[in-house]
């Protein structure tokens, strides 16, 4: 593997709405162009005011659009929401579906996480569609996860299967009335009918005292095997371990046992190179943030190469024995972190990432590499 280039996704410099990005999502569409979608704020934290905005770029990074609000997300019961973040996925020719989250920003004066009882603010699905390359979009829907009424962050973009079912990722967190025990869910919904409507919720993970977020799943060349990636964290010992890593054989119904990668860090998308390796990316952020591609031919049991990315001069920014409400504070002053991968096919990858010297001064960053 090496490094081809390196590019930045270009923000607003005299708008303190865009001082803050994070959480991005980059897209390929059929006709070359991409899709760049991203939380933007003044700061990365709680805040006033926080949208999710968007980009395009029609020459492979060298020059994007000014980041733009493509809706405003309705009120849902008289209660209004901001967007945190939003997710492409190429439906092929023009057709785009895009997923965003909403959350509660009724009482903005309280947190999203509230560490007092492990919950967070009422956040909710919409998707909509493009028909001309992500240049307008329908009316944004709420999208049903019934039995599912809890909050669902989503954790990343939609896939699909080789059958033409999409399927959808999130976590299901605490809400502010549930008096039980916090055990934290992944999980993933499915839509048959090219993203019209939604059902049969699949719980990846829910153990006890184990936290598996920030799931970074995708479908393998096979077109039904999923793999996914967990950012571990040990809710017994307080603190975090390596990555670990879940695979599904049947499109996502049932899933095998759990395994550890023997890689520490917080995981990105995982994309099959289609010649008997995956490749991956992850942040590990003990030393100083260090972002890192390895290729795998056994689907992330043992690794083969790996290239640093992104290696920061910064101090570290992980604690590795930590509670709880220390690791949500902690993550909100993260400066780098979300890695991902996109297979931009002729054996070239993009990995995009957030980073800067201050979690409220950050940028979307991208390097293209040779696999």
């Amino acid at each position: 593997m090496k490094i081809l280039t390196r590019g930045i996704v270009t923000k607003p410099l005299d708008n303190k709405n865009f001082n803050s990005n994070a959480f991005p999502c980059i897209e390929k569409l059929p006709s070359g162009r991409w899709l760049c979608g991203f939380k933007a704020s003044e700061k990365k934290g709680d805040c006033d005011f926080q949208h999710a905005v968007m980009t395009m770029s029609d020459d492979e990074g060298k020059t994007w659009v000014t980041p733009y609000e493509p809706f405003k997300l309705p009120d849902i019961n008289g209660v209004p929401g901001q967007s945190r973040m939003l997710y492409f996925l190429s439906l092929g020719g023009k057709r785009v579906l895009m997923v965003s989250n909403w959350f509660d920003s009724s009482e903005l004066s309280k947190p999203y996480y509230n560490p007092d009882n492990e919950s967070l603010k009422d956040t909710r699905i919409f998707f909509c569609f493009s028909e001309n390359d992500g240049r307008t979009w329908s009316k944004p829907e709420l999208m049903s996860t019934d039995p599912i009424h809890d909050p669902v962050p989503l954790t990343g973009a939609p896939f699909m299967l080789k059958d033409g079912t999409i399927v959808c990722q999130f976590e299901i967190n605490k809400h502010e009335g549930d008096k039980s025990k916090w055990v934290h869910k992944s999980a993933m919904i499915f839509s048959r009918d090219g993203g019209k409507t939604w059902d049969d919720v699949v719980k990846v993970t829910e153990v006890p005292e184990m936290y598996y977020w920030d799931q970074r799943p995708n479908v393998m060349v096979d077109g039904t095997t999923i793999l996914d990636f967990f950012w571990t964290l040990d809710g017994k010992k307080q603190e975090y371990i390596n990555i670990h890593a879940r695979e599904s054989l049947d499109g996502g119904k049932t899933w095998g046992n759990i395994w550890d990668t023997g890689i520490y860090g917080q995981p990105g998308q995982p994309i099959d190179l289609g010649d008997g390796r995956i490749a991956t990316i992850e942040i590990d952020r003990t030393t100083r943030p260090i972002i890192t591609v390895r290729t795998s031919r056994d689907h992330g049991r043992t690794y083969d190469e790996t290239l640093v990315i992104y290696d920061s001069k910064l101090k570290k920014q992980d604690s590795r024995t930590i509670s709880m409400n220390d690791a949500w504070d902690e993550m909100g002053r993260f400066s780098v972190g979300h890695p991902n991968l996109l297979n931009l096919g002729d054996g070239e990858v993009l990995a995009y990432y957030y980073a800067g010297n201050h979690c409220d001064s950050t940028s979307i960053e991208f390097v293209k590499i040779s696999v």
